[in-house]
């Protein structure tokens, strides 16, 4: 919104340097370089008619008077002294936007002593009343910490981009991109190494379940066999003639000698005649009410 605010006050001066040559394009410079709330100047820089001043040296000096308030700092407007005066708003205004350069720089540039010396200020007062203009006009977000003599600038407005930082940022941005690269290819390769993993433990899974279950099937199988033979002992047990149970139950009976047949034909019951260990084992009418 800031960016916005400051675009919005650069607007009047675009429109008037669309007309403006010669001595009216330096003046609108002057003029907007000392505009409150105008802190952005690129627009304005690309003009034709702005930078056809560089086509006379003094013409070309309010071309970079305009260059140093839209990327430069105090720095470089004392580095170069054929530019023109500054008045008094126009000086405000360039330490102000120096205050941002200072702060992308580092924490160091910060302190009170180092800002002091950079931004040319006589006193504490003058340099806390400064920041706090800044602060108000939008273009730090910043504590003043007395105790410490340090300003802690947590965010600045962003400064228009010389042509020489261009490459740089170009370099940063290339540099960003590779590393996003690398990172994605790193989970891509993991993921694959997941997918990978999941397929082989489910693939040894199914392979698990296979087998416990072939492996009920074989007990179930044997159990049947097992089964199947207790009942032919049972079986074999009836058809000679034992009524199906087995050598040592206590209602079977032993025979002689003599048939079944014999005795039910009415033979007397000799000595080696069959011998009934059990009660209730032979029909009545083959037996009779004959004991031993």
């Amino acid at each position: 919104m800031a960016d916005l605010k400051y675009l919005t006050a650069l607007q009047p001066f675009i429109l008037l340097a669309k007309n403006a040559t010669g001595r009216a394009a330096a003046d609108l410079v002057v003029q907007a370089t000392q505009a409150p709330g105008c802190f952005v100047f690129s627009e304005l820089l690309e003009c034709p008619t702005i930078q056809a001043l560089s086509e006379t040296s003094e013409g070309g000096k309010y071309l970079d008077l305009l260059k140093i308030f839209a990327y430069g700092s105090l720095a470089d407007y004392r580095a170069n002294p054929d530019l023109p005066p500054l008045n008094d708003k126009q000086l405000e205004k360039l330490k102000q936007l120096s205050l941002i350069t200072l702060a992308s720089r580092g924490a160091e540039h910060l302190t009170y002593p180092s800002l002091l010396r950079s931004l040319e200020l006589p006193s504490i007062r003058v340099l806390e009343d400064l920041i706090i203009s800044a602060i108000y006009a939008g273009l730090l977000h910043a504590k003043l910490d007395t105790a410490s003599q340090l300003v802690e600038v947590s965010s600045t407005a962003g400064r228009d981009v010389a042509p020489s930082e261009i490459p740089g940022m170009v370099a940063t941005l290339n540099a960003w991109c590779k590393q996003c690269e690398d990172v994605l290819a790193d989970i891509d390769g993991q993921m694959e190494k997941v997918h990978r993993e999941a397929v082989q433990k489910k693939r040894d899974s199914e392979e698990y379940a296979k087998a416990v279950a072939a492996k009920k099937e074989q007990l179930k199988g044997e159990e049947k066999g097992g089964a199947g033979k207790g009942k032919r002992v049972i079986s074999e047990g009836a058809e000679d003639g034992r009524g199906g149970y087995g050598a040592d139950d206590d209602d079977g009976m032993d025979l002689d000698d003599a048939s079944y047949g014999d005795i039910a034909g009415g033979n007397s019951w000799g000595p080696n005649a069959a011998r009934r260990r059990a009660k209730g084992r032979f029909p009545p009418h083959g037996i009779g009410n004959k004991r031993r």
